[in-house]
């Protein structure tokens, strides 16, 4: 009697294969099919379903299929005991009924619980006793002619092979990974090519949910391989795909599986970037129960630590790891010691946390998980030289070492190279070897900042990877004294790039708000209805190449090329950009650049001697000093503080006394003696010098040409008020040098519009603002006997200005200035562009955030979200879109225009301006009061003037600063507030020293 599997239609006419010699089992070669052909029985072993009847062969296979069910719910909510034993019964059944397929399926699934279960040797195991088993079972169904069985069995070898592929990704074998990646996608194609009823529904993948899984995998393979960047733009690409596959209600479990791992995915590269991941972690927590939730629970607990609540973090961490443990998970639970471990390391509790490592380790050990075990040498490593084991130390790391380079993932060995070096720096010797190992280092993970298309995960991964590894190469050249690297460095950090990528059509239709990642060349059409900057695809450039000075090339390429050999960095050769100061008008001139990194490190250069290295440390106390004073003092209100409070504030710091402390504490903290020295003796000798100044973040706001030149330096820590023991007079910085801001080297720019009529955007209206709201006007009622109108009217009369006027009237507070008239303009010839109105940062701490408010409404495209009625134009949207030729001189009067230096990505509206072709841009460092706050007077018309005839002079820079001089004069004299530096100290130019692409 034959039941169960349909018998062979036809006895075999080949001998039977060696490999299914001795089998009783899926291959027909047991008695009672013998029996059925009348063969010889003798020679064909008994199997247990020979004995069955149709009735109970039937009833055990529907309890096999139940059980399987109740298995894989048991799996899913992280049971592992209990999915145990549902399929320990479903072998039992598959052996009584002889059903390999069976055997199949619940090993297969095995494999996945033990995976998840973080049981990676006993995964292994199930994985490929199933790929075995498949292939004999292939040979006897080819043999004995049965294909349907193969459909039967495809599906546990396509589960069993996704279990081996994040095995091959934690063992770092990524070419295994793709390799059967590849092998899923090309059977899969297959099947779906072959003709309809061959393959059931759930091996066609219908929906494409099997394929989204592949791309999963893929992104782990990515991350493994450290290719953080590409790895984050799949998943961004693969969630929207799922939220695509959410209304099918035969794929919704397997659609909500699949967006929990892609959400707990971008998470951990959140997370491994410094960036904020809680949004992620908390929808995974909140959208599951038990285990599941317990494992999201401890990503919560390090982002809560991070926040400072270590006793809650613990806590929560703890009962996760409970939880864990009662449910099997022993992988997860081995995690939650390391984490738990890595939080009581961080706050100094080392014996505690050597013994949470210790426990995860013994767990990974008994896993056989072998990525875990370089986790563990990487943490007792941590906690050795935190005790100052020095020899157990370099041991952990040599071994962390050893498998980051035999993993063959770059970002692997770097992070192992960075944790040598901390641990040498730490025990202090043999510096030179730790320099020779940190600084490939620091420049790698500079250099890979910049493959991130998103400005948050860039700034994120410079705080968490690359800004760790530049803080501790910097100190290590000031403590080993190598002032030219030292200088280089800074020069580099300080030379960032402009945009690249797609441009954006700001004149076309409005499209749908789902955003794509545009290829190479492709015009990137923008949402128009809520899309903010952040989100877009704007990959800001690296630092280009750089020369140090005709003479010399810089040292730091030869530590480029090793970083690029031992890290995998590939760049295309480019023509290096030079970075020395170029003198002017056979003046000389310096370049003082700040750049950020725990402390602030500042080198400065002459042009009469371009290869003299001056570098100097400030510590990050001082600059917090400076930073308070300069907080105090500029109008820029503060949380909670009204505009009016804050411009009073501004006036009182901003008394004769108090601006003079201010100037003189600055200049303390902030200028070397020998630069100092250098100015004095150039003005000396005749000819004022030019200062251009490249401030670094933190010292975006300082007024440089209003600090006072120091006669000694104090040898004591002075308290508040001492100041004036270091100077005996009031020589400020003005009195001997002309002053301007520097662009950063890397910022690419295309050559200026043709000379023409100047433009003017002044105090545009802007919709849906009334003229005394937060958007109103900046300049307040202008007459025909007001002093800017009576400007405009002499530049009328001088000859033709745009947009087109009569009297100059006719170009203030207009309701068309908006970007189409913008773009217009800029299209024909012109001289030079004054904009006067509100400039402000519209969404986040990115410089293509920044924006002008003209009288944009808010259907035009662009990308920043509407303000009521009216859509800002941001500096992403000058950068990107076709309004991309500026005239060689440009104004920026507004409030904090030039406040680009001071973001945390400085590519904002002002160097926006630069990169469109601007040579000259005229900026404010901090919020300007309008006209409002002081009846006597009109300083917004004055500084609007200023900027005006200094940009139409020869020599922009030494123009307005002369007219900085007499406003100097005049406030020295004793002015009143129309006269205060709250106004005129504010104003800078950007003067830019770049390259024209």
């Amino acid at each position: 009697m034959l039941i169960g599997l349909p018998p062979p239609s036809a006895l075999p006419d080949r001998p039977l294969p060696a490999e299914l010699d001795g089998s009783s089992s899926h291959g027909y070669n047991c008695r009672c099919v013998a029996e059925h052909f009348g063969l010889d029985p003798a020679g064909y072993g008994e199997v247990p379903a020979c004995s069955l009847d149709e009735k109970a062969y039937r009833r055990l296979l529907v309890e096999a299929s139940q059980v399987q069910d109740k298995g894989k719910r048991l799996s899913a909510k992280r049971d592992v005991v209990g999915a145990h034993r549902a399929y320990g019964r479903m072998r039992e059944i598959a052996h009584a009924l002889d059903r390999t397929d069976l055997e199949l399926a619940a090993v297969s699934d095995l494999a996945v619980l033990c995976y998840s279960a973080g049981d990676l040797r006993n995964a292994r195991q199930c994985a490929e006793a199933v790929l075995t088993v498949f292939k004999i079972s292939t040979i006897a169904i080819v043999h004995f002619g049965q294909y349907a069985e193969l459909r039967m069995i495809e599906g546990s070898r396509e589960v069993a092979e996704r279990v081996l592929i994040n095995l091959s990704i934690e063992e770092s074998d990524s070419a295994r990974a793709r390799e059967l990646i590849d092998g899923q996608r090309a059977r899969a194609a297959f099947r779906k090519a072959a003709e309809p009823g061959q393959f059931p529904p759930e091996l066609l993948d219908v929906h494409g949910a099997d394929e989204i899984e592949l791309r999963i995998l893929e992104v782990r393979v990515l991350i493994a391989e450290g290719d953080l960047v590409a790895a984050r733009s799949a998943l961004e690409s693969i969630l929207a795909a799922l939220a695509k596959l959410a209304g099918v209600g035969e794929i919704r479990d397997q659609v909500a599986g699949l967006e929990a791992m892609a959400l707990a995915e971008r998470g951990r590269i959140r997370q491994a970037g410094g960036e904020e991941a809680d949004a992620d972690f908390l929808r995974l927590s909140a959208r599951h129960d038990g285990p599941a939730a317990a494992k999201f629970d401890i990503h919560l607990a390090e982002a809560r630590a991070v926040s400072g609540d270590l006793a809650g973090a613990i806590d929560l961490i703890v009962a996760a790891r409970d939880r864990l443990g009662a449910a099997g998970l022993s992988g997860d639970v081995a995690d939650a010691s390391h984490a738990l471990g890595f939080l009581l390391l961080l706050h100094g509790h080392i014996p505690q946390a050597r013994e949470q490592f210790v426990h995860a380790g013994q767990v990974w050990k008994a896993n056989g998980d072998t990525a875990g075990l370089r986790r563990l040498d990487v943490a007792l490593a941590r906690c050795d030289a935190s005790e100052g084991r020095w020899e157990s130390a370099y041991a952990h790391t040599a071994r962390a070492q050893e498998a980051a380079v035999a993993s063959g993932e770059w970002l692997e060995r770097l992070r192992a190279d960075f944790l040598a070096a901390t641990v040498r720096y730490a025990h202090g010797e043999d510096l030179p070897a730790v320099l020779d190992l940190l600084l490939p280092v620091a420049l790698a993970a500079e250099e890979y900042r910049f493959r991130f298309d998103s400005a948050a995960a860039r700034t994120a991964w410079a705080s968490g990877v690359a800004g760790p590894a530049n803080s501790l190469v910097m100190a290590l050249l000031t403590q080993l004294g190598e002032r030219r690297l030292s200088a280089e460095m800074i020069e580099r950090t300080c030379a960032v790039g402009s945009f690249s990528g797609a441009s954006i059509d700001l004149s076309g239709v409005v499209p749908s708000l789902s955003m794509v990642q545009p290829s190479p060349g492709e015009r990137l059409p923008l949402a128009a209805l809520g899309a903010v900057t952040a989100s877009l695809p704007l990959r800001l450039a690296p630092p280009p190449d750089l020369r140090w000075s005709p003479g010399s090339a810089m040292e730091l390429d030869r530590w480029l090329a090793i970083a690029a050999e031992r890290y995998g960095l590939r760049r295309e050769p480019a023509e290096p950009v030079p970075t020395w100061p170029a003198a002017r008008d056979g003046r000389e001139t310096f370049v003082l650049r700040y750049a950020d990194a725990g402390h602030t490190y500042l080198s400065w250069r002459s042009s009469t001697d371009p290869d003299t290295v001056h570098t100097h440390p400030i510590d990050a106390r001082l600059i917090g000093t400076a930073r308070e004073f300069l907080a105090e003092a500029s109008p820029t209100p503060h949380e909670g503080e009204s505009v009016a409070d804050a411009v009073g504030r501004a006036f009182a710091a901003f008394s004769l006394a108090g601006e003079q402390r201010l100037a003189r504490s600055l200049a303390l903290n902030l200028l070397p003696a020998d630069l100092v020295t250098c100015l004095r003796s150039a003005d000396a000798a005749g000819r004022r010098p030019l200062l251009r100044v490249q401030p670094s973040p933190s010292l975006a706001a300082v007024p440089w040409g209003l600090l006072a030149l120091p006669d000694r330096r104090p040898e004591r820590v002075l308290s508040p008020g001492e100041e004036g023991i270091c100077f005996d007079g009031d020589e400020r910085v003005l009195d001997i040098a002309d002053v301007s801001l520097l662009a950063p080297a890397g910022i690419a720019r295309v050559s200026p519009a043709s000379d023409g009529p100047p433009v003017y955007l002044l105090d545009p209206r802007i919709p849906g603002q009334s003229a005394f709201g937060e958007l109103g006007s900046v300049l307040g009622k202008q007459e025909e006997s007001s002093a800017l109108i009576r400007h405009l009217d002499a530049r009328l009369a001088a000859g033709p200005v745009r947009p087109d006027a009569t009297r100059g009237l006719d170009l203030v507070r207009r309701t068309d200035t908006d970007r189409r008239l913008l773009a217009s303009l800029l299209r024909e010839p012109c001289s030079r562009l004054v904009f006067a109105g509100h400039v402000s940062l519209v969404s986040g701490e990115h410089g293509a955030q920044t924006a002008l408010h003209l009288s944009c409404p808010a259907e035009l495209p662009g990308t920043a979200a509407p303000i009521g009625a009216h859509r800002p134009f941001t500096a992403a949207d000058l950068a990107l879109s076709e309004v991309d030729t500026m005239p060689a001189r440009v104004a920026l009067i507004g409030c904090a225009s030039a406040s680009d230096f001071g973001l945390a990505e400085p590519f904002g509206m002002l160097l926006a301006a630069v990169a469109a072709g601007a040579n000259v841009v005229a900026a404010t460092v901090w919020a300007l009061p309008t006209s409002a706050a002081v009846p006597s007077g009109d300083p917004m018309a004055e500084l609007i003037i200023a900027a005006d005839r200094a940009l139409a002079g020869d020599d922009p820079v030494g123009a307005l600063c002369e007219w900085q001089r007499e406003r100097l004069a005049l406030w020295r004299a004793g002015g009143g507030p129309e006269r205060s530096p709250v106004f005129w100290a504010a104003l800078t130019c950007l003067d830019a020293q770049t390259w024209v692409r």
